[in-house]
């Protein structure tokens, strides 16, 4: 199976429906708790999220100098247990699960059979026979049914989904270890080592705890029932860590050259165009892996490289792109940006879009289109903004 040939009109950006069929979103469990911290809620991925407390550019800096906390209970998650786990999620995921050792976290990547992106999910392997998966925004329930359905009655596998069961939330910054200390304790955040998760005890319950980053920060992710989210919500604002919101994460994220489907992954994009390719395997230890879109992967490779990459745009002056503005190369029109946002870090403008290899990063200038006047921008290599690459996760 081939794609069709690839033309500018094609990778527009999805522009998210924001309030779901039947006209409800979902209510995150410490919705009480956001309000009361002045959140300003919006209705997206199905969820009524914060998109911010006191202000996005405060947020961010205080993400990038200190520690803020994010309710990420917005994000699908379910375990998936029994011996054949990791041979389960194999035959969903192009990233081969059973490469990854016990007590790591790692982004995976999950494709349809025509070769376009899934989600970018994020696996914990817990321990041998225990995964936690936790999606993307966009794919809350739809990557728990895939994985249902390619488990076998004789696998002996068991998918449970707790997406209503959990809160999940996000310390990111560079002093979140230190300021940690005052919600669980000395021990717990230095004792989880980067690219790491653990199951631990929290409050008397049972808590998972990640070493991860979502922002290019150093950071955490704590997974936990409501009644404990409860405590370590309002104990880390009393200790100094600031509440944020999804607009802040939004433009850290993208800064830091971590990629959401399906907002910046479009069709026709594989992770090959979306410079996602480090996290296919195409072959395992049986030989040649068969998975969903392994056969269009398998041709996409073989180009060496894809029609089309993602790459950055760094505006030049004050105006800012959005969503679908349109790009031209030498007065040609070559495609859309699929994401943009205002940089607080670069002081400028960024965007990403899908543009031909002839327009190298670091060579390139293009022209963005920002509400009718045309904006000089460089092609840039993602990240815009530096980090250790172990903590971007890419």
């Amino acid at each position: 199976m081939t794609q069709p040939p690839i033309g500018p009109g094609d990778f527009l950006p999805v522009i998210p429906s924001i309030v779901p069929p039947g006209g409800r979103t979902n209510v995150l469990a410490l919705a009480h708790l956001h309000m009361k911290a002045g959140w300003h809620p919006a209705p997206v991925h199905s969820f009524t999220v914060p998109l911010w407390y006191g202000g996005t550019y405060d947020e961010q800096e205080a993400a990038r100098e200190h520690a803020v906390i994010f309710d990420r209970s917005h994000l699908g998650r379910f375990y998936v247990t029994g011996e054949r786990a990791s041979e389960v999620l194999a035959r969903v995921f192009a990233t081969d699960t059973r490469r990854i050792p016990p007590g790591s976290i790692r982004r995976l990547v999950a494709c349809r059979e025509d070769g376009t992106i899934l989600d970018i999910a994020t696996g914990c392997h817990i321990e041998e026979g225990r995964w936690l998966i936790v999606t993307g925004p966009r794919a809350q329930v739809r990557l728990r049914e895939v994985v249902e359905a390619a488990t076998r009655p004789d696998d002996d596998v068991v998918v449970r989904d707790r997406l209503t069961e959990s809160v999940l939330l996000s310390v990111q910054g560079p002093e979140s270890a230190a300021l940690l200390e005052s919600v669980v304790g000395q021990t717990i955040p230095g004792s989880v080592p980067v690219g790491e998760a653990h199951e631990i005890l929290l409050g008397g319950y049972r808590a998972l705890v990640a070493h991860h980053t979502e922002t290019g920060e150093d950071g955490y992710w704590f997974l936990m029932s409501g009644e404990v989210a409860e405590h370590f919500w309002e104990n880390s604002l009393l200790g100094g860590i600031t509440p944020a919101g999804l607009a802040a994460l939004d433009t850290m994220r993208l800064e830091a050259g971590l990629i959401e489907a399906p907002t910046e992954t479009p069709a026709p994009a594989t992770p090959y165009h979306a410079g996602l390719g480090a996290l296919v395997d195409l072959d395992g230890l049986e030989g040649v892996r068969d998975f969903p879109g392994a056969a269009v992967l398998r041709a996409v490779a073989s180009l060496g490289r894809p029609e089309r990459e993602l790459v950055g745009l760094r505006l030049d002056g004050p105006r800012i792109a959005k969503r679908g503005s349109r790009i031209k190369a030498n007065g040609q029109d070559v495609g859309a940006a699929v994401n943009a946002v205002y940089s607080p870090v670069l002081q400028t403008g960024i965007a990403v879009a899908y543009l031909p290899p002839t327009l190298a990063p670091g060579l390139a200038r293009v022209e963005i289109d920002t509400d009718g006047v045309g904006q000089p921008a460089d092609v840039v290599d993602l990240p815009f903004v530096p980090g250790p690459r172990e903590l971007l996760g890419r």
